[in-house]
């Protein structure tokens, strides 16, 4: 059955700073509130890196959370108890079946500023979501206008213009896309920003600046309605609208001359080490496959929309994502 027609959801948050198991609990909070809501779809906001924060780097690392960890199947096994897509973000994006199965597992393709003090750069095996300000890279963009993507999701693009620039390059890539676009929202309150901030330095006294709202843009580029302060949703998606502002303006489609111009795009894993397989060539594998992400968690015995909060123990210093 083809999926046209769902209840969608994006989120006005502020993570559990420097609290792994914090976040955890929020996360699955929230996919409870949109499965009990109804939505099929629930998209959460990048964690960015505050300025003042970086010599906190070994503190933040130490509380990342692990793609191939227990934690992560306790939010997969959320996502397949409520039986909706969930997308969560940091410098990466996991998009989250009702199934519980990892669909696509994606890095930033070019970590910017203080993050790349934390990020390396993303595999071109993972390309098929955009985070932050790669939203605005033509080149990126052609990318996912020439698959022909029907919604996409859309963290804030400057965390410090926060909602005058999601007012102006969302609708934006709605309209070039003709696809309908979530952009969930980061909050940052006062007790944040003490906590972002080095003991001894005097922290900023407003975060305003870094606050915005949640939103939803048709097609079209028009605002469904006006941002919400907490979880945004449900709100009823038709994918069948994207049908005409594609047929009006598809440069995935008759509106592109291959003959012309053409966007060369690799999609291979690509490693600093690479190792032989069995019969003298390069071995190959996918992130996916590197991670451990083509499998499922187990199955909960907790009823629908519960979660088990006692499977896992937040592990500090692990691999972080």
């Amino acid at each position: 059955m083809i999926l046209t027609i769902f209840i969608a959801a994006a989120t006005t948050s502020e993570p559990a700073w420097f609290d792994l198991e914090g976040r955890v609990q929020k996360t699955m909070s929230f996919i409870n509130d949109a499965g009990q809501a109804g939505c099929r779809l629930v998209a959460f906001p990048k964690v960015f890196n505050y300025q003042q924060s970086l010599p906190m780097l070994k503190k933040y690392h130490g509380n990342s959370l692990p793609v191939d960890s227990e934690e992560m199947r306790c939010i997969r096994r959320a996502a397949r108890d409520n039986q909706l897509y969930s997308i969560c973000s940091n410098l990466l994006q996991v998009l989250i079946s009702p199934t519980g199965d990892v669909i696509n597992h994606r890095r930033k393709i070019k970590p910017t500023q203080v993050k790349k003090l934390v990020y390396g750069d993303g595999a071109g095996d993972t390309s098929c979501q955009l985070n932050c300000w790669k939203n605005m890279n033509p080149s990126l963009k052609s990318l996912n206008v020439s698959m022909g993507e029907q919604m996409l999701k859309y963290p804030d693009p400057a965390t410090n213009v926060a909602d005058p620039a999601s007012n102006l390059v969302t609708p934006a890539y709605a309209i070039r896309a003709g696809t309908w676009t979530l952009a969930p929202f980061q909050r940052l309150s006062v007790e944040g920003l003490k906590k972002n901030t080095l003991e001894g330095v005097e922290p900023e006294r407003d975060p305003l600046t870094y606050n915005g709202h949640a939103r939803i843009f048709r097609p079209d580029g028009s605002l469904v309605v006006e941002p919400a302060k907490n979880f945004y949703g449900p709100l009823l998606i038709g994918l069948n609208e994207c049908h005409l502002t594609k047929t009006l303006a598809n440069f995935g489609g008759h509106q592109m001359r291959p003959d012309f111009i053409r966007l060369f795009v690799d999609t291979r894993h690509e490693e600093l080490v690479t190792e032989v397989d069995l019969d003298g060539g390069i071995a190959t594998y996918s992130t996916r496959e590197r991670l451990r992400l083509n499998t499922l968690p187990e199955r909960s015995k907790e009823k629908k929309g519960q979660t088990d909060t006692r499977r896992w123990k937040p592990r500090i210093g692990s691999r972080s994502i």
